[in-house]
């Protein structure tokens, strides 16, 4: 990341060379001079420069084209359901951009769930990289150091969270850049559709080689807990991929992972399973059903407001361009859990 290709450089894109590869071998067989097996993409780079970046349209084509679909698929579904609107749903550019903006803002707000989360999870001491008050700030910039803290922060103990498997520093630290300097991710950037159609060229390819870097997404499953039918069995509601069809299975569990994760195991609660971890991720993720209960539409965690006897926490409804807001003590048991990281009381 990000999939670019230096002429000059013939290991400035491995996939596109294994792809040449690839393509090769299947079309004529593995390249053997008297039983010297030269790749046929360093052979091409080396003797033919022009062709070998002539093919690159060819594969950045194909690649995005599975990358695409992979989101479309798999991936959480608050990203799944704004990349493929952003792809397929749109009705004018200025739209267009703000699924992409949408899309965007998913991606940060899943990988900061899962870092918060997975943190109290683990209870990882959080009081000296950040504060209590920056996990529930709804500045992107704000959230993105989170992250960044929270997996210095487990390095520097020697605990392995799950986020680091997901997002690496080297891509962490492109998307910090890429939303400091991308007037595209900001929402008073463009004012007509000549703007927006500008934004989105400026920032598109970044967006998808960012995606490119997290597809370990595609193993990240988003549940609703629904009941527990046996001992190792839970009843969960899935939001994974684009559609907005419900989705509810059993989830087998090991032992293990029950006793691990059991506090987890109550209505009302909103999971992340990745890797054979399961833990909540509420206040960031939460739900809610329609009035017939035929739907259930994630919310993401936008901010906190209010003081003493009325405090609020306001969420983004994924796929509406309506808010919803929730009286802050239902999250209480999951607040206390965090502030517990910084040494602090109760909510």
């Amino acid at each position: 990341m990000p999939l670019r290709l230096d002429l000059a450089n013939y290991n400035s894109c491995p996939q596109y060379n294994q792809w040449l590869d690839e393509q090769y071998i299947e079309r004529s067989g593995i390249l053997d001079i008297f039983s010297f097996q030269p790749r046929p993409s360093f052979v091409l780079h080396s003797l033919s420069p022009d062709t070998y970046q002539a093919g690159f349209a060819d594969f950045r084509l194909q690649w995005e084209e599975q990358l695409k679909q992979t989101v479309f698929d798999e991936f959480p579904s608050p990203i799944a359901q704004y990349f493929y609107r952003f792809e397929n749903g749109y009705e004018n550019e200025l739209q267009r951009l703000h699924l992409l903006r949408d899309t965007w803002e998913a991606i940060v707000d899943i990988l900061h769930a899962i870092a918060v989360s997975e943190s109290s999870f683990r209870q990882l001491s959080l009081a000296s990289p950040i504060e209590f008050p920056h996990l529930l700030s709804d500045s992107i910039a704000q959230r993105l150091w989170n992250v960044e803290r929270i997996m210095d922060c487990a390095k520097n103990n020697g605990v392995a969270l799950g986020i680091m498997q997901i997002v690496s520093p080297a891509v962490l630290s492109t998307m910090r850049e890429l939303n400091q300097n991308r007037n595209a991710f900001s929402h008073s950037a463009a004012q007509s559709e000549s703007q927006a159609r500008t934004c989105i060229g400026e920032c598109y390819e970044d967006v998808v080689d960012v995606l490119d870097g997290l597809r370990a997404l595609s193993g990240v499953e988003i549940l609703r807990y629904l009941s527990q039918v046996d001992s190792n069995t839970l009843r969960c509601e899935v939001f994974r991929g684009y559609g907005f069809t419900r989705t509810i299975r059993n989830v087998a569990l090991t032992a293990n992972q029950v006793h691990d994760s059991q506090r987890y195991f109550r209505p009302g609660q909103v999971m992340v399973s990745f890797n054979g971890v399961i833990f909540g991720v509420r206040p960031f993720v939460y739900y809610r059903e329609d009035t017939s209960g035929h739907m259930t539409k994630l919310c993401m965690l936008r901010k906190t407001r209010g003081a003493a006897s009325d405090r609020r926490i306001e969420y983004a409804i994924v796929g509406d361009s309506t808010g919803w807001e929730e009286d802050r003590h239902v999250f209480q048991i999951d607040l206390d859990q965090l502030r517990s990281l910084f040494g602090m009381g109760p909510d």
